[in-house]
């Protein structure tokens, strides 16, 4: 076992552009053990990771990375992001698995743009209709954008694509199903970046159901949050994850947000293992 250091620092949230982020996984890699970060998951959502678990030596430095991955599912009609981390090697029949969540994210799209009906939007690439890598809302703000339909991201969220407006399809994996799924890999899994309110009404659902741990630990959450969250955690006999959900936008910082190893120990001790 690869156990933290109490000081080490762990981000076990981010985002590359497998999926929503502006930065290959390599690059992201690179970049952690540029600003000194020790341990890190890359996090792109239903897709699975292009890099290999374990120990990678960069720039002089040694960091661990975590085979892990952004779950998108539906509970009472909301949808939710769950978390999943695995000790060693993700297996294959769950690479499987995400496979068919990113080519459903391709249809998903794909309706998405025929709703739309708008000029100068183009359906799910090759790639994503292949599995290969996760085409999400925000590539279609982007081309919303990039087709001047908006002027800018939020825009395109406020009017055409924002969950009110129901022009993406809502996702079809049940919560429950993910958490099943993840268990059955063996996965350890935590809730992303719950909101306080939904944290404090299904907090003890989800552990009723296999739930391991919340993300307590977040960029913006502040103090007061993060502690109704850890209570929330300790009541209901669950483990604490942090990440920055970090996707590599101008103005925000990678390495300016971690979650110390002595927070991650419990978490860290079932995931983190030595390669």
């Amino acid at each position: 076992m690869v156990r933290p250091a109490p000081r080490a620092r762990l981000d076990l949230h981010l985002h590359t552009t497998q999926s929503d982020g502006r930065f290959s996984p390599q690059e992201l890699l690179e970049r952690c053990a540029a600003v000194g970060l020790d341990y890190v998951a890359i996090t792109d959502h239903d897709v699975a990771p292009t890099l290999k678990s374990g120990w990678h030596e960069l720039g002089g430095r040694r960091i661990f990375l975590i085979d892990a991955v952004e779950i998108s599912a539906v509970y009472q009609g909301r949808e939710l992001h769950l978390l999943a981390y695995f000790p060693g090697q993700m297996p294959d029949s769950f690479r499987t698995f995400l496979h068919s969540r990113t080519r459903e994210r391709a249809d998903r799209y794909d309706t998405a743009v025929e709703r739309l009906g708008l000029s100068g939007l183009q359906r799910a690439d090759s790639a994503a209709r292949a599995g290969k890598r996760a085409i999400t809302r925000h590539h279609l703000a982007h081309a919303l954008v990039q087709a001047g339909h908006v002027p800018n991201i939020g825009a395109a969220f406020r009017h055409l694509i924002g969950n009110h407006t129901q022009v993406v399809p809502l996702v079809r994996l049940s919560w429950e199903e993910a958490l099943e799924r993840c268990r059955e890999a063996g996965g350890l899994t935590s809730w992303a970046h719950p909101s306080l309110d939904d944290a404090e009404a299904w907090t003890g659902n989800f552990a009723a159901m296999g739930l391991h741990a919340l993300e307590t630990r977040r960029p913006r959450l502040g103090r007061l949050g993060r502690a109704r969250l850890e209570r929330l955690a300790q009541k209901h006999r669950l483990m604490v994850t942090g990440g920055s959900d970090w996707h590599g936008l101008p103005g925000t910082n990678l390495g300016q947000f971690f979650m110390p190893g002595k927070e991650a120990r419990a978490f860290m001790d079932h995931v983190c293992v030595a390669a």
